[in-house]
């Protein structure tokens, strides 16, 4: 009998690690380790590191990250607490007023900006200062 019930608080409180939590989002969204590591811009390595029960932890912009990229909400990832998926909008939701496309000027800005989005944040940066840098050179 005790086997039982150890069994199962050990399943219950599986989930109240973080690093059980960043697994559990990780395979729920079908990634592999270094397939997170390159949405959220870090290592393998460091994935595995936050798995791991005695690893190291992902600070609160890198939890947002794997949030945004798990398809995890940000309260339950950080705490346990909460839903554990975004919610999907429903049809009876309104949809937004402007699309993506409306603030393309043609298929170029919309790819551009389609493309940015996915991109880690530390990837993000480094393109924009490589946009400044070679709109700030005379022509």
């Amino acid at each position: 009998m005790k086997l039982i019930s150890s069994a199962k608080s050990s399943a219950k409180s599986s989930a109240t690690r973080l690093c059980d939590r960043i697994r559990l989002a990780r395979n729920e969204a079908k990634l592999s380790q270094t397939a997170l590591a390159e949405r959220v811009g870090v290592t393998a390595s460091a994935v595995a590191q936050w798995e791991s029960h005695n690893g190291t932890r992902p600070g609160t912009e890198r939890l947002q990250d794997i949030a945004a990229a798990t398809g995890a909400t940000f309260e339950w990832l950080a705490t346990g607490h909460g839903s554990k998926q975004r919610r999907s909008r429903t049809r009876d939701e309104e949809t937004p007023a402007v699309s993506l496309g409306s603030f393309a000027r043609d298929a170029h800005e919309e790819l551009l900006l389609e493309r940015f989005r996915r991109l880690p944040r530390r990837a993000q940066e480094a393109f924009c200062s490589l946009i400044v840098e070679i709109t700030s050179k005379p022509r």
